[in-house]
């Protein structure tokens, strides 16, 4: 009889796990990866959210990466520090104020028109941004290196759109022309900050169409070319001198 060579039994087969990428990583963990700029702007958003809940000083880097989902040293890989993070999340917060404001500028026609949209939509950026707008003022500008930081050359663009509109009024003979408009320009914003304040800090709300009505009206009686008139103020001064004339009369 022919020799038959004899066979061991098969081995089972181990199940193998997931396949590990050249970093070590499981394919269920690299599924959470983000892209860099996406997981910059996720980092960024978080903050944002915590900068104006809890203002900078009380922000923990720790917080921030717990709501985005990742260890805190994973941060420093796209900010090198707390405060790198505060200015990118200013630049947003500004670059938005910036173009809204500069956009709805083109549809407004007159001094008067433009200079209370640029009022209200400084007053309703307070009423929208109350923690970011806190953070701006409470916390960037008592800074020593303010004056070189990158907040203050965006605040400076953002103001310098209320700067045009008054040159602007000025050029058309809307508005007096010997009022230096830097002045103006400071007292306007130096107004919003006022009366946005409460609000801000959670005190009473803030009516923002009054406030807007307000503010400009008390700015233009200072600035405007001609007297503005009190609404009906003739009338009421002609009804004065009625009683007035009545009592006289009266005494005589």
């Amino acid at each position: 009889m022919a020799k038959t060579d004899r066979q061991a039994p098969a081995r089972p087969r181990r199940a193998r796990g997931p396949r590990r990428g050249a970093g070590g990583e499981s394919g269920s963990r690299r599924s959470r990866r983000r892209p860099g700029p996406e997981r910059t702007r996720e980092i960024a958003a978080a903050a944002r959210a915590v900068f104006s809940e809890r203002g900078y000083e009380r922000a923990s880097m720790a917080e921030i990466a717990a709501r985005v989902g990742v260890v805190e040293g994973a941060l420093y890989k796209h900010f090198a520090s707390k405060r790198e993070l505060l200015f990118a999340v200013m630049r947003g917060f500004y670059a938005s104020l910036i173009a809204s404001l500069r956009e709805g500028l083109e549809g407004v026609r007159g001094a008067r028109n433009r200079l209370r949209f640029v009022i209200w939509s400084q007053l309703r950026a307070f009423t929208e941004e109350p923690g970011l707008c806190r953070v701006v003022i409470s916390e960037i500008r008592p800074l020593d290196d303010y004056e070189q930081s990158v907040v203050r050359e965006l605040n400076r663009e953002l103001t310098g759109l209320a700067l045009r509109v008054l040159q602007e009024g000025a050029r058309t003979g809307e508005l007096r022309p010997e009022v230096p408009p830097q002045v103006v320009r400071d007292v306007i914003y130096g107004g919003i900050e006022h009366l946005a304040w409460n609000s801000v800090i959670g005190r009473r709300p803030l009516d923002v169409e009054r406030a807007a009505d307000a503010l400009t009206d008390l700015v233009l009686h200072g600035v405007a070319a001609a007297p503005i008139e009190e609404a009906g103020g003739v009338a009421r001064l002609e009804a004065r001198l009625d009683r007035l004339e009545a009592l006289l009369e009266a005494r005589g």
